[in-house]
């Protein structure tokens, strides 16, 4: 039984491993200047994120996100039954005034039994907070594979 459980546990690390799930090698501090609406709730989330000890290394240009709604299927009766909801933001890395990335990021998420009610609209919203995470979560990938280089 022993033996069984260690090679399960190896088993299942090197899949992991092998998946991308990892420590990363440098966990930096990243800052960057953001310019754009500051009141967007994607700049909001983002700059969360940043290190204000450090000293701005990017110069990051986000544009406003976009917001899609789009219906996935429909009912027998004609209803719809489930929607795809996708983010998009625009975004513009630059160092030194070179352009380093030039990129829409997006994210999209199917979600089911969906109606217009406010629980719904609620459910709706909470989605498009977790795209807006998810973008974040991207952003910040890119950002400290840019500051290595």
């Amino acid at each position: 039984m022993s033996k069984t459980n260690l090679l399960s546990t190896i088993l299942i690390s090197s899949l992991l491993s092998a998946c991308g799930f990892h420590v990363p090698k440098n966990s930096t501090p990243i800052n960057a200047s953001v310019t754009g609406n500051t009141n967007s709730l994607f700049i909001t989330e983002f700059k969360k994120h940043l290190d204000t000890n450090t000293k701005p290394s990017l110069q990051l240009e986000i544009g406003n996100e976009v917001q899609r709604n789009q219906t996935a299927a429909y009912k027998k009766n004609g209803d719809s039954s489930s929607y795809v909801l996708t983010l998009s933001v625009p975004i513009k890395v630059v160092r030194d005034q070179k352009v380093l990335l030039s990129k829409n990021l997006t994210a999209s998420i199917t979600i089911k039994e969906v109606t217009l009610s406010q629980a719904d609209t609620l459910q709706i919203t909470s989605s498009f907070s977790q795209l807006r995470q998810t973008l974040v979560t991207e952003l910040l990938r890119i950002l400290q594979h840019l500051n290595a280089n």
